[in-house]
């Protein structure tokens, strides 16, 4: 079998706080184009190198496409702000908090209420698997119930134990979470679950009989899809396109 990381590729995680901070900047950008942004809300955040606890977020208050490297907020596990001038959304920190101290692997954790994912969250299913680019996340999506606002600190690590060891997160009545080890990685990951999710629908509301496959099969295909990590081909790409349309993101 030809493995899809032999030929190129390159998504290897910022290893300093200026490549985060640059790379947490574009993913900000790239959500509002693809139109994964909702106003002033929701929210993305990244660990800041060698930190424990400490991570960027955002200024609350800020459209997506105004983000920049340089007005990203540091703050801690407590909520306080570090590093930077402005507020953060208290639902950010509950969230993301609660994901970035359980999973050392998460060093970007986006949270979305793209159209789609709000429309699918709303049902009473779960995901389906049906077609092939869908089955790099078979076996990694993770369900949390809705409990409000997420303002109640006591739901951080209820959300923590939903993701568990998943890639992404169904946020009932709420949204879309994923996590990545590289920018790239949550974003992608991101894109193939607002897809599988639209597709799923947009099949169901055809009437038609649909083509489920069997598990077995479904397994293989993930296993195919872990020969390379999710964004090595793809953020490359991306970041130049932002280069050539919005080069701002970085200052």
């Amino acid at each position: 079998m030809v493995s899809m990381a032999l030929a190129g590729g390159s998504n290897s995680p910022g290893s300093t706080e200026a490549g985060v901070r640059t790379d947490l900047a574009a993913l900000h950008r790239l959500a509002a184009r693809f139109g994964y942004d909702d106003l002033v809300w929701n929210h993305i955040t990244a660990r800041i190198p060698d930190s424990e606890s400490s991570y960027l977020v955002g200024r609350f208050g800020l459209l997506f496409r105004e983000v920049t490297a340089s007005n990203l907020l540091v703050v801690d596990e407590d909520g306080r702000v570090l590093e930077g001038e402005g507020a953060v959304n208290p639902t950010a920190l509950v969230i993301h908090t609660a994901v970035h101290k359980a999973r050392s692997d998460a060093q970007f954790v986006f949270h979305s209420h793209a159209p789609a994912a709000l429309t699918f969250c709303a049902l009473a299913c779960e995901l389906e698997f049906l077609q092939q680019d869908a089955g790099m996340l078979y076996g990694r999506v993770g369900y949390h119930d809705w409990e409000g606002l997420s303002l109640d600190d006591e739901e951080s690590s209820r959300l923590a134990l939903s993701l568990g060891s998943n890639r992404a997160l169904i946020m009932r009545n709420h949204g879309f979470l994923t996590v990545g080890s590289t920018a790239g990685e949550a974003f992608v990951t991101m894109y193939y679950l607002v897809r599988a999710a639209s597709i799923q629908m947009q099949a169901a509301s055809t009437g038609l009989p649909i083509g489920y496959k069997d598990v077995p099969l479904w397994e293989k295909v993930q296993t195919q899809y872990e020969q390379s990590t999710p964004g090595c081909w793809e953020w490359p790409a991306l970041l130049r396109l932002l280069d050539e349309l919005e080069p701002d993101y970085k200052g």
